[in-house]
């Protein structure tokens, strides 16, 4: 208990003659709030509040003893929403056409349904240039029935040599030494491995697209009925928007070598 409860405490416990002292926002100490506190008395829902505090302008929480529950200086939580005024709107980003779902918030936490199936569509045709990438280089043999997929450059003389396979195999003869050099280091397994590698960054960021496709469906369901449930999944997909922002710029450089490709679009250029 605080210590300007205690004798307030006494008084009614036990009768003592005590002087009561005053409130803490009259003697210069700050009074504190909790998220729902805040919500009541600022007009705006606990999810609003949170989202705040997940963009980093709201107040920070004053460390104490005692609950475990955050809580807020009152005058600095006045003077952000001074700041900040609330914006009432409606939130039908997470309803389908003839659903007709909406939540009160202050702005769209999460781009409509178009924007992900924009992200899907992009995956799609990456996925099927790296699979190209792929065939092509396995079809790249010596024509023998045995792949061979490591090369490396026999010269004859200063002027130029063979590519050969690992097996020995002439795959390329008269080359030149600058030419024999660049087909040896784009060997077919080289091509394999950046495919692989390419295809592991494409799995992260496709992976944080299909995951908030399940949430915003789930968060359909619970919009109205739970709405602690829908605040919880509301924070999982604001990471999951983060972790596809991070990625965004990485996957759209993948794509920009195949810009000459069928199917590239101009707005997947970074």
């Amino acid at each position: 208990m605080p210590d300007w409860q205690e004798p307030l405490y006494n008084v009614k416990r036990f009768g003592k003659d005590v002087v009561v002292p005053k409130s803490p926002d009259s003697e210069g100490v700050p009074r504190l709030m909790t998220v729902t506190e805040i919500a009541e008395e600022h007009g705006v829902s606990r999810q609003t509040v949170h989202s705040y505090r997940r963009r980093g302008a709201f107040p920070k929480p004053v460390e104490g003893e005692g609950s475990t529950r955050p809580r807020f200086r009152a005058d600095e939580v006045a003077a952000f929403f001074a700041a900040n005024p609330p914006r009432p709107g409606k939130r039908t980003d997470l309803a389908t056409q003839d659903e007709g779902v909406s939540v009160e918030s202050t702005r769209p936490a999460v781009p409509p349904n178009e924007a992900l199936e924009a992200a899907r569509e992009f995956v799609q045709w990456l996925r099927a240039q790296l699979n190209e990438d792929e065939r092509i280089a396995r079809a790249a043999d010596d024509s023998l029935g045995q792949v061979n997929l490591d090369w490396v450059y026999q010269p004859d003389d200063d002027l130029g040599g063979k590519v050969v396979s690992a097996r020995g195999t002439d795959l390329i003869l008269n080359v030149g030494a600058g030419l024999a050099a660049h087909v040896t280091e784009h060997d077919p397994r080289r091509v394999l491995r950046e495919v692989a590698a390419k295809r592991q960054i494409v799995d992260l960021y496709a992976a944080a697209v299909e995951e908030r496709v399940v949430l915003r469906d789930r968060m359909r369901q619970v919009i109205d009925a739970d709405p602690d449930e829908f605040g919880r999944l509301h924070q999982q997909e604001t990471e999951l928007i983060r972790v596809a922002q991070q990625l965004t710029p990485v996957v759209r450089l993948l794509g920009l070598p195949y810009g000459d490709r069928p199917g590239y679009r101009e707005d997947w250029r970074p």
